[in-house]
């Protein structure tokens, strides 16, 4: 009798780790990465016109209007490559008219 109940022990040992084992892999799988936002199409052409606006105003000393092309050029396309060269420019320009105010203010 006592292997019968052996017998029938380890069977259902058996059949709950085939039952719970996968079950517990299910637990361990790493969630898959997070779906990276739909790509938004730029409108290349008319971030280059502003970039472009941006810097012949920022050589004619205009930083405000220099200011507002970059900012736009940006909002078109913070991650392209020229989103990222206006927004070196956008702080050059910052740091300029902070040490502009500074004089002023002398």
């Amino acid at each position: 009798m006592a292997k019968s109940i052996q017998k029938t022990f380890l069977l259902l040992i058996t059949a709950s780790m085939v039952c719970l084992v996968p079950a517990g892999c299910v637990f361990l799988k790493t969630p898959p990465p997070p779906k990276s936002p739909a790509r938004q199409h730029v409108d290349s052409r008319a971030q280059q016109q502003y970039y472009d606006l941006g810097l012949q105003q920022y050589t004619r000393e205009n930083y405000g209007e220099a200011k507002e092309a970059f900012e736009q050029a940006i909002e078109l396309g913070p991650n392209t490559a020229l989103g990222q060269k206006a927004q070196e420019n956008l702080k050059k320009i910052q740091r300029i008219l902070k040490t502009l105010q500074e004089i002023e203010s002398k």
